[in-house]
């Protein structure tokens, strides 16, 4: 628990946001020795909920556990980058180091090198100044209406697309 604050507390210090620290929720739940399987089934929704909203994934994995090991592969399955930190002092597992994935990095860490270690994976990951790209199937109806809407405007259907989502998104913000 304690190397998981400090890892937390890395990337806070760092100017990056925490999608939900669903560990501090975890370890409520063992200190009070609740054994309530509707409190686990919560914090394990908030885990894979956070993976979704993540741009990237950092997982300690210096200890064999399953639930690490669900939580990465849902990320490696969504193509989130995922950092499978292992503490050195910690034993050789076969988890830790028997991922091989293009979307996962392993790394040994110490304490004293955490910090240099969490930066570079966050920025070689950074997306902020690149654009996102992906491609959906839409029906004949929204073609049309987009077409129309690029010939009316003089925009791209991209613009017009992200336009509209841009509006959304103040909208369900109160803006």
């Amino acid at each position: 628990m304690d190397n998981l604050r400090v890892l937390a507390n890395i990337v806070k210090r760092n100017g990056h946001v925490i999608v939900d620290e669903w560990f501090e929720d975890a370890y409520d739940l063992l200190v009070k020795n609740k054994s309530v399987r509707s409190d686990w089934t919560a914090v394990v929704n908030k885990r894979l909920d956070a993976i979704a909203k993540a741009d990237i994934v950092i997982a300690e994995a210096s200890y064999e556990n399953f639930a690490v090991g669900y939580q990465v592969a849902k990320a490696v399955y969504q193509k989130k980058p995922v950092l499978l930190l292992h503490h050195q002092s910690a034993d050789k597992n076969a988890f830790a180091t028997g991922v091989i994935d293009n979307w996962v990095r392993h790394q040994e860490y110490t304490m004293e090198d955490a910090e240099e270690v969490i930066k570079a994976f966050v920025e070689e990951n950074d997306i902020k100044s690149k654009d996102m790209r992906f491609n959906f199937f839409i029906d004949r109806k929204i073609y049309n209406y987009l077409r129309w809407s690029a010939q009316r405007t003089g925009k791209t259907k991209a613009e017009i697309l992200r336009e509209l989502v841009e509006k959304e998104i103040d909208h369900e913000n109160g803006q």
